[in-house]
């Protein structure tokens, strides 16, 4: 193996980029909802407005919440792959590098954690490392571990202790600390400076996340998308429009299979009597299934709709939100907390669902515009230019010629 690495600006997948983009804007749009976690329910005088309000709030989550993230978790894996294979085809072991870029990925996070205590990019250079030594294991094991990973079988074990009573039907301590602290920054962020919340998020807003991770069992799903993108990769499905589309047609249906029948599972677990923090546990666990399901769906339609259905022209204009996805996310995490946060505008407690939702869209749309505008004159959004130039400790090229 050669010992320098080539660095150019690489050659891009706008198909991919693209589906980045739409998952960042779901992310965005979510986040108003949940008012970047404050979590104050708005109450609507009017009960037809109320109405609308608790529909715009459910729609937005069920079309959103667990899938995007799971998108954006599915593409980390493939890029793993895909900076790995591009190195080893230049000779170069990526592996020491790629470590030193999850760690600058780390700082990136908890910087963007001070001011947003429900950014992921500090849980994804955890789970990065952990990539790192399963590169070269054979699919064959990766999919099993991927298998695993996927039923959350902790998870599992919780559901069903609680069903037979074996535990009490009452959340654990984890989970009530946990609410403590979202509770505690819902009261403190809407009235408080900025320099209190970035001293609330030094340590408790960085704990609760992690609690968050840890009590969800997201880490495992998480994990488990890493690996599966890095599976995607092996395939080389990425590398030809017909392997891609071949591959959209075929998983489609079953996809859409597995959304209805765990979804239904969620929905029926009341019915069937399961209660207290049982249903909790349960709703958690198979809405996390039926998540995958819908995250395909997204997958494969997106890719038929830009490659088969002439969607290409308009997913073109988000392709590079998604380029530039690691400064557009910092990006929504400052505008977010000035926009809804007491030491800027408060909307957490001025707006109600359907007027967070409308402000995410305007901040979408800002974010395609400047995305637009800023790649047609440089190669690399300003976060990513400088990941990438403390990554190689090199000049790296920035404005286009």
């Amino acid at each position: 193996m050669h010992s320098k690495p080539v660095i150019t600006p690489k050659q891009r997948i706008n198909s991919i980029d693209a589906l980045r983009g739409f998952a960042l804007i779901g992310i965005m749009l979510l986040h108003c909802m949940e008012r970047f976690d404050l979590t104050y329910v708005p109450v609507v005088e009017s009960p037809f407005w109320q109405a609308v309000d608790t529909f715009v709030f459910d729609s937005m989550s069920f079309l959103f919440a667990g899938k995007s993230y799971a998108i954006f978790s599915l593409l980390f894996g493939l890029s793993f792959f895909m900076q790995m294979d591009s190195q080893a085809a230049k000779g170069y072991n990526f592996r020491g590098r790629f470590l030193w870029r999850l760690t600058l990925l780390l700082v990136f996070g908890y910087i963007n954690g001070l001011v947003y205590l429900g950014e992921f990019f500090a849980v994804y250079a955890i789970l990065g490392v952990f990539l790192i030594p399963l590169y070269k294991v054979p699919s064959k094991w990766l999919v099993v571990l991927c298998v695993l990973l996927f039923l959350q079988i902790p998870a599992v074990i919780s559901f069903i202790s609680l069903l037979e009573n074996n535990v009490p039907n009452q959340p654990t301590a984890a989970v009530v600390y946990m609410n403590h602290l979202y509770d505690l920054c819902a009261q403190r962020f809407t009235d408080c400076t900025f320099g209190g919340v970035i001293e609330f998020n030094l340590w408790k807003g960085q704990l609760a996340k992690l609690l968050w991770v840890f009590n969800n069992y997201r880490y495992l799903q998480l994990f488990g998308l890493f690996i599966a993108g890095m599976l995607i990769g092996r395939m080389g499905i990425h590398k030809s429009e017909e392997k891609m589309v071949k591959y959209s047609r075929m998983v489609l249906p079953y996809s859409i299979v597995w959304f209805i029948a765990f979804y239904a599972i969620v929905l029926l677990l009341p019915v069937l009597g399961v209660e207290g923090f049982a249903l909790s546990v349960g709703k958690t666990l198979f809405k996390t299934y039926a998540n995958l399901g819908m995250m395909m769906i997204y997958i494969c339609g997106f890719t038929l709709l830009y490659y088969r259905y002439n969607g290409r022209n308009v997913m073109d204009r988000i392709a590079p939100v998604g380029r530039m996805s690691v400064t557009n996310y910092m990006a929504q995490s400052m505008v977010g907390v000035t926009l809804f946060y007491g030491f800027g505008a408060n909307l957490a407690v001025e707006f109600n669902y359907l007027q967070s939702l409308l402000v995410g869209i305007v901040f979408c749309f800002i974010q395609v515009g400047y995305s637009n505008w800023w790649m047609k004159r440089f190669y690399y959004g300003p976060i990513e230019w400088l990941w990438r130039t403390l990554t190689w400790f090199a000049k790296v090229p920035l404005l286009r010629k």
